[in-house]
């Protein structure tokens, strides 16, 4: 019997000193990790505190050298974001609405997903690049436009997969049930799948 439990002990010991290593090197490493983050906090609210101001927010860049804020970068962050949204958002919803609900095995779907696949892993550079050969150069100028259908192509295609995958995940059930008081294809996506995975696919447009 003592021959039989030893080796069973002595792996349980094992296994607890394995336990109690892997998790102070894990809390050693957060640690370290905490307080990289902590120091640059520190340093960024130490520096930059002193720069907030009302003129921050209320003047545009200036040249090197003179004094001045952000307004223009603020306003274009948020006019690219805004329009980026309101090209990328429908697309990406209409393509995930049509590979979850009408086209799950069809050629175009499996062509549809390569491609999405396929952006999904684009680095941004390369479509910042893309959109620079394709709108910068003919416009002859930048333009927030310019910036919101780059932000648009990067954010299609989380857009696609996340709606896809919310939409494939509403309990067949419910389809069903919509189809059987009569209602059409489109109306049951509208009225009952899409609040189903509302929460789903908000959390991809962001």
């Amino acid at each position: 019997m003592n021959t039989l439990k030893g080796p069973a002990h002595r792996r349980r010991v094992v296994r607890k000193v394995t336990n109690v290593l892997a998790l102070g090197l894990s809390g050693v490493a957060t640690a370290i990790g905490l307080a990289f983050l902590a120091a640059i906090l520190w340093t960024l609210i130490k520096n930059g505190l002193a720069g907030v101001s009302i003129q921050l927010f209320t003047e545009s860049t200036p040249p090197p050298g003179n004094s001045g804020g952000l307004l223009n970068a603020i306003y274009g962050s948020v006019a690219m974001t805004l329009i980026g949204i309101l090209i990328g958002a429908p697309v990406g919803m209409l393509a995930g609405t049509y590979l979850a609900e009408y086209g799950r095995t069809s050629r175009l779907s499996m062509v549809i997903r390569f491609v999405n696949d396929v952006l999904l892993s684009a680095p941004s550079i390369i479509v910042g690049l893309f959109i620079y050969e394709v709108l910068v150069i003919r416009m002859g100028h930048f333009s927030a436009i310019a910036g919101a259908v780059a932000l648009a192509v990067i954010a299609m295609p989380v857009t696609v997969r996340t709606t896809e995958d919310m939409l494939s995940l509403v309990p067949q059930g419910m389809k069903d049930a919509s189809t059987a008081m009569g209602a059409y294809p489109w109306r049951t996506i509208t009225n009952i799948i899409y609040p189903a995975a509302r929460s789903g696919i908000v959390t991809g447009l962001r």
